[in-house]
């Protein structure tokens, strides 16, 4: 619970330029009716399948993120991350100087910082994909 809220705090902070407190909330629909925490066919692990239910472009992200796997409302907060990046470099231009801003102020919260940052552009900022 924690990371979730100094990832938000870090959006919050690269955004608005100041870091209020944020609470981070899952995504309504977290879990199906009926089906929260238990196993089954549809739900062999015990978690709940409410990833399925996002937009493909968020789903993306979180795999090439390496977030594929955590807990739902850690990954609403790594998707709102993701998004507070895209919208610094676009208020604050694409450059590697700023890149590496970003990649560096999400060191403590995420294991990746530099693949999520790639990941974060790749899905939700593609206009600052560097040409190939």
């Amino acid at each position: 619970m924690f990371r979730i809220l100094i990832i938000s705090a870090v959006a919050s902070a690269i955004v608005f330029g100041s870091s209020p407190a944020v609470w981070a909330q899952p995504h309504p629909g977290t879990a199906r009716s009926g089906a929260t925490g238990t196993t089954g066919p549809h739900n062999p692990a015990g978690k709940d399948d409410s990833v399925a239910q996002l937009p493909f472009r968020d789903r993306e992200f979180l795999r090439a993120s390496a977030f594929d796997d955590e807990a739902r409302p850690l990954q609403d907060g790594a998707i709102a991350l993701a998004r507070a990046q895209c919208e610094y470099l676009d208020k604050s231009g694409n450059t590697a100087a700023n890149r590496t801003y970003l990649a560096e102020e999400a060191r403590p919260l995420v294991e990746y910082p530099y693949l999520f940052l790639a990941a974060a552009v790749r899905s939700y900022c593609p206009r600052h994909t560097a040409p190939s």
